[in-house]
């Protein structure tokens, strides 16, 4: 090996041992320091332990004190660790409303509009401290002709501007059209709509009435469509305004599927030679007057010869709810459609 190599081979020798050595004491170096802030975080947590301690005995010292000096007929206070106690705000912060829908008169319903004000009012007060407040913030969410009258009203002084009862009362006046909830009940009928949606706008109606509970009972059963007034006619009614719209709705929802099925069954059926679609009979949602109606006769009039007594009360309420038939128990149909009422009149000679 030539000694030129070997020297040089020599140097970097030495040097990887002089960087080794820089590199442990590199690391000493870091232990070092790890040791002594480690050291120093337990000091630091004895102290805070120490500093705890010393708390919860004075605060034990405090209390016990008090207690020794209170009145005899008090019960002593319980014990009860000491955990920080969260942050409890003296004023919660009032709820985020959504801005009034601008009311323009067009609707002739003030009513909604009035009611999303008064919540602003109601919990918001620090932002409406005088009635004159209050109308200045009904007026800036006034569009169209309501905003020409109410700025007209407030250009001039008006004192109608100055009173919030006054407001409201002189708005409902001038753009209120809708009729009075007694009388929009009184006059509201099912017509070709669902039980359900009919019951809706019913109840939203009643709310304004005024009525007691019979009287909505009545208003509500009246504007019933005849479909539905034929299949309550052998029930024994609920006393309650909700039971009866559940039942009727339970009826109605029966009914439907009822015509859903005929509707099938036709579409079934074979077509003669030439037919078209067009030519099947489309299902259509019971109307106030049917083709071809006929009046059956209730539970009550089936004759005794055919071994069948008067159902109970519990009995029809039971069947309707399990969806069965008042004539022959069974389900998946109702009286009208009843096949063994239908043999059973048949062979009386009594057609329907």
């Amino acid at each position: 090996m030539d000694p030129a190599d070997s020297e040089t081979v020599k140097i970097a020798l030495r040097a990887q041992g002089t960087r080794l050595h820089q590199h442990e004491e590199q690391m000493g170096a870091i232990n070092l320091g790890v040791r002594d802030l480690t050291g120093r975080q337990e000091n630091f947590q004895a102290s805070v332990n120490t500093q705890v301690n010393h708390l919860a005995e004075q605060l034990h010292r405090v209390l016990a004190h008090l207690e020794a000096g209170s009145s005899p007929q008090h019960p002593a206070v319980a014990h009860t660790p000491i955990f920080p106690a969260d942050h409890v705000p003296l004023h919660a912060p009032p709820p985020r409303l959504a801005s009034p829908e601008r009311f323009s008169g067009d609707s002739g319903d003030c009513r909604p509009f009035i009611v999303h004000c008064d919540l602003h009012y109601k919990y918001n007060p620090a932002a409406f401290p005088t009635d004159h407040s209050k109308v200045a913030f009904m007026v800036s969410h006034l569009t169209g002709r309501a905003a020409a009258w109410a700025t007209s009203e407030w250009a001039r002084d008006s004192s109608t501007c100055n009173s919030l009862d006054v407001f409201t009362d002189t708005l409902t006046k001038v753009f209120n059209r809708t009729a009075p909830g007694r009388e929009a009940a009184r006059a509201l009928m099912q017509s070709q709509r669902r039980v359900s949606d009919y019951a809706i706008e019913f109840r939203t109606l009643a709310a304004d009435s005024g009525w007691n509970s019979a009287a909505l009972l009545d208003a509500f059963l009246s504007g019933l469509s005849d479909s539905i007034k034929d299949q309550l006619i052998p029930l024994d009614l609920p006393e309650d305004l909700d039971s009866v719209i559940a039942l009727a709705v339970r009826i109605d929802n029966r009914l439907a599927e009822r015509q859903k099925e005929r509707f099938k069954s036709v579409a079934r059926l074979p077509r003669h030679q030439g037919d078209t679609p067009s030519h099947c009979p489309a299902w259509r949602p019971p109307t106030d007057t049917p083709p071809e109606r006929r009046v059956l006769p209730s539970v009550s009039e089936e004759p005794m010869q055919l071994g069948r007594a008067k159902l109970t009360p519990e009995e029809r309420l039971r069947r309707i709810q399990e969806g069965r038939c008042f004539y022959c128990g069974e389900q998946g149909h109702l009286l009208a459609s009843c096949t063994a009422k239908d043999w059973a009149h048949q062979g009386r000679g009594r057609p329907w």
